[in-house]
């Protein structure tokens, strides 16, 4: 149990990891915390820092988000710890600790997390984003909209309303993070990529 805990923590703090602060950092001396929308994700860095380290930081956190459920399937006693883990690295994510709070969306965060649980969810959940994005015409909307879909990939996963109701966190966490999203959407500003 007190190891469970443990994990829980490090599933945080690996969300936690500023990968696009850093990448962005690294190629152009840019703080991407003031460019386009403030955004810690990698959507902001392709949009204005550059493809190359914007596909770096996407990189980077699918890689934190698979990392922290490969822990916790391995050291993990808990049969629900890993699905718990693929909700605190979208939390660490979005709300980063050595940031003051601030992060990204977690969508490449939960794809990580979800690619090391089962990787035929990573395909469910992308046919609902995409489905979402050709409906609203609004990719990061469509994003948003998309992990709606979270509570019964959980549920698929695990079969337990536990789950469900883990996947449901999963998806308030990156739903919490669409609201100027919506609200972009709301008064007709629209961004298909």
């Amino acid at each position: 149990m007190f190891f469970d805990l443990v994990f829980c923590l490090v599933a945080y703090l690996l969300g936690s990891f500023p990968s696009a602060y850093l990448t962005s950092r690294f190629f152009s001396g840019t703080d991407v915390t003031l460019k386009g929308s403030g955004n810690l994700g990698g959507m902001n860095v392709i949009r204005n820092v550059g493809w190359v380290p914007g596909l770096v930081t996407v990189l980077l956190d699918l890689a934190k988000g698979a990392l922290a459920v490969r822990l916790a399937q391995a050291y993990g006693s808990w049969p629900s710890l890993p699905l718990l883990a693929a909700v605190l690295v979208v939390l660490g994510h979005n709300y980063m600790v050595f940031l003051g709070l601030r992060g990204g969306k977690g969508f490449a965060a939960v794809t990580g997390a979800l690619l090391m649980l089962r990787p035929e969810a990573v395909l469910l959940l992308l046919v609902t984003m995409g489905l979402a994005i050709l409906i609203l015409r609004d990719a990061n909307l469509g994003a948003g909209v998309g992990t709606l879909s979270l509570p019964l990939i959980f549920w698929w996963l695990n079969g337990t309303g536990t789950a469900a109701a883990i996947g449901l966190l999963a998806s308030v966490a990156i739903m919490s993070r669409h609201r100027a999203d919506f609200e972009a959407y709301r008064r007709g500003r629209r961004q298909f990529l």
